[in-house]
Protein backbone atom coordinates (compact mmCIF):
# COMPACT_ATOMS: atom_id res chain seq x y z
CA UNK A 1 0.00 0.00 0.00
CA UNK A 2 1.04 3.53 -0.68
CA UNK A 3 1.47 5.74 1.72
CA UNK A 4 -0.81 9.03 1.70
CA UNK A 5 0.83 12.13 0.86
CA UNK A 6 0.01 15.94 2.42
CA UNK A 7 -2.68 17.71 0.54
CA UNK A 8 -1.30 18.54 -3.04
CA UNK A 9 -3.82 20.70 -5.58
CA UNK A 10 -3.17 19.04 -8.40
CA UNK A 11 -3.12 15.69 -7.60
CA UNK A 12 -6.02 15.56 -5.53
CA UNK A 13 -8.68 13.30 -6.91
CA UNK A 14 -11.58 14.93 -8.85
CA UNK A 15 -13.67 14.82 -12.43
CA UNK A 16 -12.72 18.51 -12.91
CA UNK A 17 -9.35 19.33 -14.72
CA UNK A 18 -7.17 21.49 -12.48
CA UNK A 19 -5.85 23.94 -14.85
CA UNK A 20 -8.78 26.61 -13.83
CA UNK A 21 -9.54 27.55 -11.00
CA UNK A 22 -12.58 29.60 -9.35
CA UNK A 23 -11.25 32.25 -6.85
CA UNK A 24 -15.15 34.39 -6.23
CA UNK A 25 -18.19 33.94 -7.41
CA UNK A 26 -21.01 36.57 -6.86
CA UNK A 27 -23.93 34.91 -7.33
CA UNK A 28 -27.79 35.79 -7.74
CA UNK A 29 -31.10 34.04 -7.00
CA UNK A 30 -34.52 34.43 -7.52
CA UNK A 31 -36.81 31.78 -6.41
CA UNK A 32 -40.25 31.31 -7.49
CA UNK A 33 -42.39 30.08 -4.76
CA UNK A 34 -45.79 29.34 -7.00
CA UNK A 35 -44.24 27.24 -9.84
CA UNK A 36 -41.20 25.96 -7.28
CA UNK A 37 -38.31 26.90 -10.13
CA UNK A 38 -35.72 29.51 -9.43
CA UNK A 39 -33.63 31.42 -12.20
CA UNK A 40 -30.05 32.82 -11.53
CA UNK A 41 -27.08 33.78 -13.26
CA UNK A 42 -23.33 34.32 -11.41
CA UNK A 43 -19.78 35.49 -12.23
CA UNK A 44 -16.85 33.86 -11.32
CA UNK A 45 -13.05 35.00 -11.54
CA UNK A 46 -11.12 32.91 -12.63
CA UNK A 47 -7.37 32.08 -12.33
CA UNK A 48 -6.12 29.76 -15.35
CA UNK A 49 -3.16 28.59 -14.66
CA UNK A 50 -2.46 27.12 -17.79
CA UNK A 51 -3.74 27.70 -21.56
CA UNK A 52 -7.22 25.89 -21.82
CA UNK A 53 -9.70 25.38 -25.26
CA UNK A 54 -13.16 25.04 -22.67
CA UNK A 55 -14.05 25.19 -19.31
CA UNK A 56 -15.54 22.33 -17.32
CA UNK A 57 -17.08 22.78 -14.54
CA UNK A 58 -20.46 20.91 -12.54
CA UNK A 59 -23.99 21.00 -13.08
CA UNK A 60 -27.29 18.94 -12.16
CA UNK A 61 -30.88 19.74 -13.23
CA UNK A 62 -29.74 22.86 -14.07
CA UNK A 63 -30.95 24.55 -17.62
CA UNK A 64 -27.85 26.75 -19.21
CA UNK A 65 -29.27 29.55 -20.74
CA UNK A 66 -26.24 31.75 -21.42
CA UNK A 67 -22.85 32.09 -21.11
CA UNK A 68 -20.19 34.79 -21.54
CA UNK A 69 -16.13 34.82 -21.31
CA UNK A 70 -14.23 38.23 -20.18
CA UNK A 71 -17.95 40.25 -21.43
CA UNK A 72 -18.28 37.90 -24.56
CA UNK A 73 -21.11 36.35 -25.09
CA UNK A 74 -20.76 32.68 -26.15
CA UNK A 75 -23.47 30.65 -28.89
CA UNK A 76 -25.36 28.20 -26.76
CA UNK A 77 -24.14 25.75 -29.19
CA UNK A 78 -20.95 26.34 -26.95
CA UNK A 79 -22.36 25.13 -23.93
CA UNK A 80 -22.76 21.38 -23.94
CA UNK A 81 -24.45 19.50 -20.37
CA UNK A 82 -22.99 15.89 -19.70
CA UNK A 83 -26.15 14.93 -17.49
CA UNK A 84 -24.33 11.29 -16.83
CA UNK A 85 -21.05 13.06 -15.31
CA UNK A 86 -23.17 15.92 -14.05
CA UNK A 87 -20.85 18.86 -15.80
CA UNK A 88 -20.82 21.92 -17.97
CA UNK A 89 -18.41 22.15 -20.31
CA UNK A 90 -17.90 25.22 -22.32
CA UNK A 91 -16.13 25.41 -25.57
CA UNK A 92 -13.90 28.31 -26.19
CA UNK A 93 -13.64 30.73 -29.44
CA UNK A 94 -10.26 30.55 -29.08
CA UNK A 95 -7.39 29.31 -26.15
CA UNK A 96 -7.81 31.40 -23.31
CA UNK A 97 -4.26 31.91 -21.85
CA UNK A 98 -3.37 31.97 -18.71
CA UNK A 99 -4.14 34.80 -15.94
CA UNK A 100 -7.27 36.26 -14.57
CA UNK A 101 -10.82 35.72 -16.36
CA UNK A 102 -14.23 36.32 -15.91
CA UNK A 103 -16.95 34.04 -16.60
CA UNK A 104 -20.69 34.99 -16.50
CA UNK A 105 -23.73 32.40 -16.47
CA UNK A 106 -27.25 32.48 -16.39
CA UNK A 107 -29.20 29.54 -15.51
CA UNK A 108 -32.48 28.13 -14.13
CA UNK A 109 -33.46 25.09 -12.08
CA UNK A 110 -35.87 23.90 -9.62
CA UNK A 111 -36.89 24.06 -5.98
CA UNK A 112 -36.75 20.20 -4.57
CA UNK A 113 -39.44 18.43 -2.74
CA UNK A 114 -36.38 16.79 -0.71
CA UNK A 115 -33.34 18.06 0.61
CA UNK A 116 -31.07 18.36 -2.53
CA UNK A 117 -30.04 21.70 -4.01
CA UNK A 118 -32.24 24.36 -3.18
CA UNK A 119 -35.30 22.92 -1.23
CA UNK A 120 -38.94 23.78 0.53
CA UNK A 121 -40.50 22.56 3.44
CA UNK A 122 -44.54 22.88 3.74
CA UNK A 123 -45.30 23.24 7.77
CA UNK A 124 -48.05 24.82 9.87
CA UNK A 125 -47.25 27.66 11.65
CA UNK A 126 -47.48 27.69 15.54
CA UNK A 127 -50.30 29.42 17.03
CA UNK A 128 -51.69 29.90 13.96
CA UNK A 129 -51.53 26.42 12.17
CA UNK A 130 -51.42 28.30 9.27
CA UNK A 131 -50.17 26.82 6.51
CA UNK A 132 -46.59 28.53 5.40
CA UNK A 133 -43.43 27.49 3.10
CA UNK A 134 -39.86 28.11 3.65
CA UNK A 135 -36.97 27.73 1.49
CA UNK A 136 -33.58 26.00 2.72
CA UNK A 137 -30.91 24.54 0.88
CA UNK A 138 -28.48 21.12 1.39
CA UNK A 139 -25.22 21.11 -0.63
CA UNK A 140 -23.28 18.19 1.14
CA UNK A 141 -21.85 16.12 -0.53
CA UNK A 142 -22.04 16.85 -4.51
CA UNK A 143 -25.68 19.20 -4.19
CA UNK A 144 -23.97 22.93 -4.87
CA UNK A 145 -24.34 22.11 -8.66
CA UNK A 146 -27.97 22.18 -8.46
CA UNK A 147 -28.02 25.40 -7.21
CA UNK A 148 -25.80 27.12 -9.66
CA UNK A 149 -23.00 26.16 -11.60
CA UNK A 150 -20.02 25.58 -9.88
CA UNK A 151 -15.95 23.66 -9.26
CA UNK A 152 -18.25 21.08 -6.47
CA UNK A 153 -15.28 19.61 -5.51
CA UNK A 154 -14.06 20.64 -2.28
CA UNK A 155 -10.19 21.16 -3.08
CA UNK A 156 -11.55 24.13 -5.26
CA UNK A 157 -11.93 26.56 -2.25
CA UNK A 158 -13.63 29.79 -3.15
CA UNK A 159 -14.79 33.26 -1.96
CA UNK A 160 -19.11 33.57 -2.54
CA UNK A 161 -20.77 36.28 -2.62
CA UNK A 162 -24.80 35.54 -2.48
CA UNK A 163 -27.69 37.99 -3.40
CA UNK A 164 -31.60 36.53 -3.25
CA UNK A 165 -34.59 37.80 -3.93
CA UNK A 166 -37.21 36.99 -1.34
CA UNK A 167 -40.69 38.44 -0.27
CA UNK A 168 -41.03 41.45 1.68
CA UNK A 169 -41.67 39.90 5.07
CA UNK A 170 -39.69 36.96 4.86
CA UNK A 171 -36.30 36.62 6.40
CA UNK A 172 -33.22 35.36 4.46
CA UNK A 173 -30.29 34.20 5.72
CA UNK A 174 -27.01 33.02 4.33
CA UNK A 175 -23.12 32.11 5.47
CA UNK A 176 -22.46 36.00 6.06
CA UNK A 177 -24.16 38.78 7.20
CA UNK A 178 -26.93 40.68 5.50
CA UNK A 179 -24.96 43.65 3.59
CA UNK A 180 -27.92 45.28 2.27
CA UNK A 181 -31.62 45.16 1.72
CA UNK A 182 -33.26 46.46 -1.02
CA UNK A 183 -37.32 46.97 -1.96
CA UNK A 184 -38.16 45.86 -5.92
CA UNK A 185 -40.85 44.85 -7.15
CA UNK A 186 -40.95 41.84 -6.66
CA UNK A 187 -40.56 42.27 -2.90
CA UNK A 188 -36.55 42.56 -1.60
CA UNK A 189 -33.36 41.99 -2.86
CA UNK A 190 -31.15 40.54 -0.02
CA UNK A 191 -27.09 41.12 -0.20
CA UNK A 192 -25.01 39.03 1.96
CA UNK A 193 -21.24 39.34 2.62
CA UNK A 194 -18.31 38.24 0.79
CA UNK A 195 -17.43 34.57 2.70
CA UNK A 196 -13.95 33.22 3.00
CA UNK A 197 -12.19 30.70 0.54
CA UNK A 198 -14.21 27.68 1.50
CA UNK A 199 -15.67 24.93 -0.34
CA UNK A 200 -19.05 25.24 -2.35
CA UNK A 201 -20.98 22.11 -0.47
CA UNK A 202 -20.48 25.13 2.51
CA UNK A 203 -22.85 27.50 0.98
CA UNK A 204 -26.56 28.03 2.66
CA UNK A 205 -29.36 30.28 1.82
CA UNK A 206 -32.61 29.35 4.05
CA UNK A 207 -35.39 32.46 3.76
CA UNK A 208 -39.20 32.19 4.68
CA UNK A 209 -41.31 33.86 7.84
CA UNK A 210 -38.90 33.50 10.47
CA UNK A 211 -37.83 34.40 14.11
CA UNK A 212 -34.85 34.37 16.35
CA UNK A 213 -33.03 35.10 19.73
CA UNK A 214 -29.53 35.79 19.82
CA UNK A 215 -26.37 36.98 22.02
CA UNK A 216 -22.88 37.25 21.81
CA UNK A 217 -19.90 35.27 22.43
CA UNK A 218 -16.26 36.50 21.74
CA UNK A 219 -17.57 39.30 19.85
CA UNK A 220 -19.70 36.72 17.24
CA UNK A 221 -23.36 37.04 16.91
CA UNK A 222 -25.08 33.55 17.49
CA UNK A 223 -28.96 33.32 16.39
CA UNK A 224 -31.15 30.41 16.93
CA UNK A 225 -33.77 30.97 14.01
CA UNK A 226 -36.76 29.07 13.71
CA UNK A 227 -40.50 29.49 12.17
CA UNK A 228 -42.84 31.57 14.34
CA UNK A 229 -43.70 31.21 17.06
CA UNK A 230 -40.80 29.13 18.24
CA UNK A 231 -38.28 31.00 18.80
CA UNK A 232 -38.13 30.47 22.80
CA UNK A 233 -38.12 26.81 22.46
CA UNK A 234 -34.42 27.44 20.77
CA UNK A 235 -32.79 29.05 24.53
CA UNK A 236 -31.36 26.22 25.30
CA UNK A 237 -29.81 25.37 22.04
CA UNK A 238 -28.68 29.27 22.31
CA UNK A 239 -27.00 29.15 25.66
CA UNK A 240 -25.29 26.06 24.72
CA UNK A 241 -23.47 27.43 21.38
CA UNK A 242 -22.46 30.18 23.38
CA UNK A 243 -20.72 28.11 26.07
CA UNK A 244 -19.50 25.60 23.20
CA UNK A 245 -17.78 28.61 21.11
CA UNK A 246 -15.56 29.58 24.18
CA UNK A 247 -14.41 26.01 24.70
CA UNK A 248 -13.73 25.68 21.16
CA UNK A 249 -12.16 29.14 20.43
CA UNK A 250 -9.40 27.73 23.37
CA UNK A 251 -9.26 24.07 22.43
CA UNK A 252 -8.27 24.73 18.79
CA UNK A 253 -6.26 27.81 19.52
CA UNK A 254 -7.63 29.75 16.35
CA UNK A 255 -10.92 31.88 16.83
CA UNK A 256 -13.79 31.34 14.80
CA UNK A 257 -13.19 33.18 11.90
CA UNK A 258 -16.93 34.99 10.70
CA UNK A 259 -18.62 37.49 12.45
CA UNK A 260 -21.59 35.25 13.08
CA UNK A 261 -22.90 31.97 13.63
CA UNK A 262 -26.81 30.87 12.88
CA UNK A 263 -28.33 27.81 14.25
CA UNK A 264 -31.16 27.36 11.78
CA UNK A 265 -34.19 25.11 12.45
CA UNK A 266 -36.00 23.80 9.74
CA UNK A 267 -39.47 22.02 10.07
CA UNK A 268 -38.72 19.48 7.14
CA UNK A 269 -37.37 18.60 4.08
CA UNK A 270 -34.01 16.98 5.25
CA UNK A 271 -33.14 15.03 8.48
CA UNK A 272 -29.92 15.59 10.86
CA UNK A 273 -27.74 18.60 10.99
CA UNK A 274 -25.29 19.98 8.54
CA UNK A 275 -22.62 22.24 8.78
CA UNK A 276 -23.05 24.86 6.41
CA UNK A 277 -20.06 27.55 7.56
CA UNK A 278 -22.38 30.21 9.86
CA UNK A 279 -25.18 29.18 9.28
CA UNK A 280 -25.88 25.62 10.07
CA UNK A 281 -29.40 23.89 9.60
CA UNK A 282 -30.69 21.21 11.56
CA UNK A 283 -33.67 19.27 11.89
CA UNK A 284 -36.40 21.07 14.28
CA UNK A 285 -35.71 17.82 16.68
CA UNK A 286 -32.44 18.28 17.44
CA UNK A 287 -32.33 21.75 17.84
CA UNK A 288 -35.21 22.86 19.81
CA UNK A 289 -36.38 21.99 23.39
CA UNK A 290 -39.44 22.82 25.21
CA UNK A 291 -39.03 22.88 28.32
CA UNK A 292 -42.66 21.91 29.57
CA UNK A 293 -42.59 18.69 27.37
CA UNK A 294 -39.30 17.68 26.40
CA UNK A 295 -37.22 14.91 27.99
CA UNK A 296 -34.03 15.15 29.61
CA UNK A 297 -32.78 12.88 26.64
CA UNK A 298 -34.19 15.32 23.79
CA UNK A 299 -31.58 18.05 25.85
CA UNK A 300 -28.54 15.44 25.44
CA UNK A 301 -29.14 15.16 21.98
CA UNK A 302 -28.98 18.47 21.04
CA UNK A 303 -25.79 19.99 23.29
CA UNK A 304 -24.33 16.92 21.49
CA UNK A 305 -25.47 17.56 17.90
CA UNK A 306 -24.65 21.08 18.35
CA UNK A 307 -21.35 20.67 19.26
CA UNK A 308 -20.41 18.26 16.59
CA UNK A 309 -21.77 21.11 14.14
CA UNK A 310 -19.53 23.33 15.68
CA UNK A 311 -16.35 21.30 15.74
CA UNK A 312 -17.40 20.96 11.92
CA UNK A 313 -16.50 25.44 12.04
CA UNK A 314 -12.69 24.10 12.08
CA UNK A 315 -12.53 20.90 11.11
CA UNK A 316 -14.41 20.20 8.15
CA UNK A 317 -15.04 23.90 6.98
CA UNK A 318 -11.83 25.64 8.01
CA UNK A 319 -9.86 23.33 7.34
CA UNK A 320 -11.48 20.86 4.80
CA UNK A 321 -10.39 17.12 3.38
CA UNK A 322 -9.10 17.45 -0.23
CA UNK A 323 -11.22 14.81 -1.37
CA UNK A 324 -14.09 12.60 -0.01
CA UNK A 325 -11.79 9.38 0.56
CA UNK A 326 -10.77 11.59 3.48
CA UNK A 327 -14.25 11.91 5.02
CA UNK A 328 -13.50 10.67 8.96
CA UNK A 329 -11.02 13.97 9.13
CA UNK A 330 -14.21 15.80 9.17
CA UNK A 331 -16.93 13.41 10.52
CA UNK A 332 -14.86 11.01 12.63
CA UNK A 333 -12.96 14.21 14.05
CA UNK A 334 -16.26 16.43 14.90
CA UNK A 335 -18.02 13.12 16.40
CA UNK A 336 -14.84 12.74 18.74
CA UNK A 337 -14.83 16.24 19.88
CA UNK A 338 -18.27 17.03 19.72
CA UNK A 339 -18.42 13.85 22.34
CA UNK A 340 -15.16 15.51 24.44
CA UNK A 341 -17.04 18.81 24.01
CA UNK A 342 -20.31 17.39 25.69
CA UNK A 343 -18.34 15.77 28.28
CA UNK A 344 -16.29 18.31 29.55
CA UNK A 345 -19.70 20.69 29.96
CA UNK A 346 -21.79 17.69 31.54
CA UNK A 347 -19.60 14.71 33.02
CA UNK A 348 -22.78 13.91 34.68
CA UNK A 349 -24.12 12.33 31.33
CA UNK A 350 -21.53 9.81 30.70
CA UNK A 351 -21.35 10.60 26.93
CA UNK A 352 -18.65 7.74 26.43
CA UNK A 353 -20.53 5.06 27.52
CA UNK A 354 -24.10 6.36 26.56
CA UNK A 355 -26.26 4.19 24.22
CA UNK A 356 -27.69 4.92 21.43
CA UNK A 357 -29.49 2.15 20.25
CA UNK A 358 -30.53 -0.53 23.28
CA UNK A 359 -28.43 -3.64 24.55
CA UNK A 360 -29.85 -6.53 22.86
CA UNK A 361 -28.53 -9.89 24.55
CA UNK A 362 -27.95 -11.31 20.45
CA UNK A 363 -26.18 -7.84 20.26
CA UNK A 364 -23.15 -6.45 21.90
CA UNK A 365 -23.78 -2.97 20.83
CA UNK A 366 -25.05 -0.25 22.53
CA UNK A 367 -21.47 2.54 22.83
CA UNK A 368 -20.45 3.88 19.47
CA UNK A 369 -17.51 2.05 20.23
CA UNK A 370 -18.84 -1.28 20.06
CA UNK A 371 -21.14 -0.37 17.20
CA UNK A 372 -18.48 0.91 15.10
CA UNK A 373 -16.47 -2.54 16.30
CA UNK A 374 -19.60 -4.78 15.64
CA UNK A 375 -19.77 -3.19 11.88
CA UNK A 376 -16.07 -3.89 11.30
CA UNK A 377 -16.10 -7.47 12.03
CA UNK A 378 -18.40 -7.82 9.19
CA UNK A 379 -17.39 -8.50 5.41
CA UNK A 380 -19.03 -5.80 4.49
CA UNK A 381 -16.83 -3.33 6.12
CA UNK A 382 -14.34 -1.03 4.59
CA UNK A 383 -11.33 1.00 5.87
CA UNK A 384 -11.88 4.29 7.35
CA UNK A 385 -10.15 6.15 4.64
CA UNK A 386 -12.63 4.70 1.92
CA UNK A 387 -11.52 5.26 -1.56
CA UNK A 388 -13.90 7.33 -3.29
CA UNK A 389 -14.25 7.11 -7.56
CA UNK A 390 -16.97 8.66 -7.98
CA UNK A 391 -19.89 11.34 -6.73
CA UNK A 392 -22.17 8.03 -6.70
CA UNK A 393 -20.13 6.63 -3.94
CA UNK A 394 -19.58 9.37 -1.85
CA UNK A 395 -22.51 9.28 0.49
CA UNK A 396 -22.23 5.56 1.22
CA UNK A 397 -19.17 7.00 3.02
CA UNK A 398 -21.57 8.52 6.02
CA UNK A 399 -21.68 5.61 8.05
CA UNK A 400 -20.55 4.35 11.28
CA UNK A 401 -17.26 2.88 10.41
CA UNK A 402 -16.76 6.84 8.89
CA UNK A 403 -18.32 8.32 12.42
CA UNK A 404 -18.02 6.05 15.42
CA UNK A 405 -14.69 4.08 14.16
CA UNK A 406 -13.16 7.26 13.47
CA UNK A 407 -14.29 9.12 16.87
CA UNK A 408 -13.17 5.90 18.41
CA UNK A 409 -9.40 5.63 17.34
CA UNK A 410 -9.01 9.30 17.53
CA UNK A 411 -9.78 9.09 21.27
CA UNK A 412 -7.59 6.33 21.46
CA UNK A 413 -4.88 8.54 20.26
CA UNK A 414 -5.70 11.23 22.11
CA UNK A 415 -5.16 8.59 24.65
CA UNK A 416 -1.51 7.22 23.78
CA UNK A 417 -0.08 10.71 22.90
CA UNK A 418 -1.58 12.48 25.71
CA UNK A 419 -4.18 15.24 25.64
CA UNK A 420 -2.15 18.19 25.76
CA UNK A 421 0.22 16.70 23.49
CA UNK A 422 -2.90 15.81 21.01
CA UNK A 423 -4.26 18.96 21.42
CA UNK A 424 -1.15 21.26 20.41
CA UNK A 425 -0.86 18.86 17.82
CA UNK A 426 -4.54 19.96 16.38
CA UNK A 427 -3.35 23.35 16.80
CA UNK A 428 -0.22 22.69 14.73
CA UNK A 429 -2.88 21.31 11.97
CA UNK A 430 -5.19 24.20 12.13
CA UNK A 431 -3.00 26.98 11.79
CA UNK A 432 -1.02 25.27 9.45
CA UNK A 433 -4.04 24.29 7.25
CA UNK A 434 -6.72 27.31 7.78
CA UNK A 435 -8.66 28.04 4.67
CA UNK A 436 -7.19 25.48 2.56
CA UNK A 437 -7.48 21.67 2.49
CA UNK A 438 -5.47 18.36 3.86
CA UNK A 439 -5.13 14.61 3.98
CA UNK A 440 -4.81 12.05 6.66
CA UNK A 441 -1.21 12.42 6.54
CA UNK A 442 -1.70 16.28 7.41
CA UNK A 443 -2.86 15.66 10.59
CA UNK A 444 -0.43 12.92 11.27
CA UNK A 445 2.60 15.01 10.42
CA UNK A 446 0.87 17.81 12.74
CA UNK A 447 0.59 15.44 15.73
CA UNK A 448 4.09 13.88 15.17
CA UNK A 449 5.77 17.17 15.26
CA UNK A 450 4.10 18.07 18.67
CA UNK A 451 4.43 14.86 19.70
CA UNK A 452 7.78 13.47 18.58
CA UNK A 453 6.42 10.23 17.91
CA UNK A 454 5.96 8.53 14.89
CA UNK A 455 2.27 9.25 14.58
CA UNK A 456 1.60 8.42 10.90
CA UNK A 457 3.40 4.55 10.93
CA UNK A 458 1.54 3.84 14.18
CA UNK A 459 -2.07 5.10 12.87
CA UNK A 460 -1.92 3.96 9.21
CA UNK A 461 -2.93 0.15 10.64
CA UNK A 462 -6.22 1.52 11.88
CA UNK A 463 -7.34 4.10 8.82
CA UNK A 464 -5.98 2.65 6.05
CA UNK A 465 -7.35 -0.84 6.08
CA UNK A 466 -10.46 -2.78 7.06
CA UNK A 467 -10.75 -4.72 10.78
CA UNK A 468 -9.41 -4.62 13.97
CA UNK A 469 -7.23 -7.30 15.77
CA UNK A 470 -7.93 -9.63 18.36
CA UNK A 471 -5.27 -10.63 20.86
CA UNK A 472 -5.11 -13.98 22.34
CA UNK A 473 -3.00 -14.58 25.47
CA UNK A 474 -2.10 -18.17 26.42
CA UNK A 475 0.23 -19.53 29.47
CA UNK A 476 2.68 -22.41 28.63
CA UNK A 477 3.20 -25.11 30.87
CA UNK A 478 6.39 -23.69 31.41
CA UNK A 479 4.94 -20.40 32.98
CA UNK A 480 5.62 -18.52 30.09
CA UNK A 481 3.35 -16.26 28.34
CA UNK A 482 2.49 -15.81 24.20
CA UNK A 483 0.34 -13.80 22.76
CA UNK A 484 -0.46 -13.95 19.66
CA UNK A 485 -3.18 -11.60 17.21
CA UNK A 486 -5.54 -12.10 14.91
CA UNK A 487 -8.41 -10.37 12.65
CA UNK A 488 -11.90 -10.73 14.63
CA UNK A 489 -14.55 -11.39 12.40
CA UNK A 490 -18.16 -12.21 12.53
CA UNK A 491 -19.84 -14.31 10.36
CA UNK A 492 -16.49 -13.73 7.68
CA UNK A 493 -14.92 -16.88 6.24
CA UNK A 494 -11.38 -16.52 5.01
CA UNK A 495 -11.25 -12.89 5.68
CA UNK A 496 -7.65 -11.28 4.63
CA UNK A 497 -5.31 -11.07 7.75
CA UNK A 498 -4.39 -7.70 8.69
CA UNK A 499 -0.98 -6.44 7.74
CA UNK A 500 1.11 -3.99 10.22
CA UNK A 501 1.31 -0.72 7.63
CA UNK A 502 4.26 0.43 9.69
CA UNK A 503 6.66 1.66 7.16
CA UNK A 504 10.02 1.69 9.42
CA UNK A 505 11.31 -1.40 10.05
CA UNK A 506 13.35 0.29 12.74
CA UNK A 507 11.14 2.21 14.70
CA UNK A 508 7.79 -0.47 15.92
CA UNK A 509 6.28 0.62 18.34
CA UNK A 510 3.71 -1.11 20.60
CA UNK A 511 0.24 0.95 21.37
CA UNK A 512 -2.58 -1.17 23.05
Amino acid sequence: MKAEKAFDFATTPGKLPKQVMPTDYAIRIVPNIDKLTFTGGETVKLSVRAPVRELVLNALEIEMAGAAIDDKTLPKSAVKIDKKNELVIIALPSELPAGDHNLALTFSGKINQQGQGLFYARYQEQGTVAKKTMLGTQFEATDARRLFPCWDEPSFRARFQLTAVVPENWLAISNMPVKSETKIDQGKEVRFGTTPPMASYLNVFVAGELDSIETQSGGVQIRVITTKGKAEWGRYALESSAKILQYYNDYFGVPYPLPKLDQIAVPGGFGGAMENWGGITYFESVLLFDPEKSSDNTKHDIFAVIAHEMAHMWFGDLVTMAWWDNLWLNEGFASWMGTKCTAHFNPQWEVWLRKTVPRDPARRVGIAKEQAMEGDARSTTHPVQQPIATEAETNSAFDDITYKKGQSFIRMLESFLGEDVFRDGIRRYIAAHKYSNSTTADLWNALAEASGKPVGEIAASWTEQPGFPVVKVKRGDNGNISLSQERFTINFKNAPPLRSLIRSPAKRPRVC
